[in-house]
């Protein structure tokens, strides 16, 4: 459905900015190249001895380009858990705060990918994934500054 959609999707993007005549009017040298995409998965997060973070235990589609700053977002919950919290609580904790974070983010990605949408649509759904980052961020700041109080840290 996704790769049926592209250049109907690349066409209305054109017309809401107003460069639809003049790119559509010129000579293509080839045809439209666009990611085919991947389903988005997300994975349990940890146990004994070990943990996921980032695209390893949570992946969706790279459109709204997140991808990186879902690894270090995850690395630092995963951080903050795991100072604070035996292993076992830790690894709860942190799959369950990856989890309610990462959930809005997902489902409006998954729609953004699969263009389906309206102009009227994604905007909104852009609106959403904003949100879901502005979450992200008021929750990142409510963590203590463990790192940089742990002893022997430098800092």
């Amino acid at each position: 459905m996704r790769a049926a959609r592209r250049e109907e999707a690349f066409a209305t993007l054109l017309t809401e900015t107003g460069l639809a005549e003049r790119v559509l009017s010129a000579q293509p040298t080839g045809r439209l190249h666009g990611w085919a995409g991947a389903a988005g998965f997300i994975r349990q997060s940890g146990g004994p001895g070990w943990a996921l973070v980032g695209d390893a235990g949570y992946y969706k589609d790279p459109i709204t380009t997140h991808g990186m700053t879902d690894g270090l977002r995850d690395a630092e919950l995963l951080t903050d858990a795991i100072l604070q919290n035996p292993e076992a609580v830790a690894l709860a904790q942190y799959q369950a705060t990856r989890d309610e974070l990462s959930s809005r983010f997902f489902d409006a990605t998954e729609s953004v990918a699969s263009y389906a949408w309206s102009m009227d649509e994604v905007r909104l759904l852009l609106r959403e994934v904003s949100s879901a980052m502005g979450d992200e961020v008021e929750h990142l700041q409510s963590l203590p500054s463990a790192l940089v109080q742990a002893p022997g840290a430098g800092l």
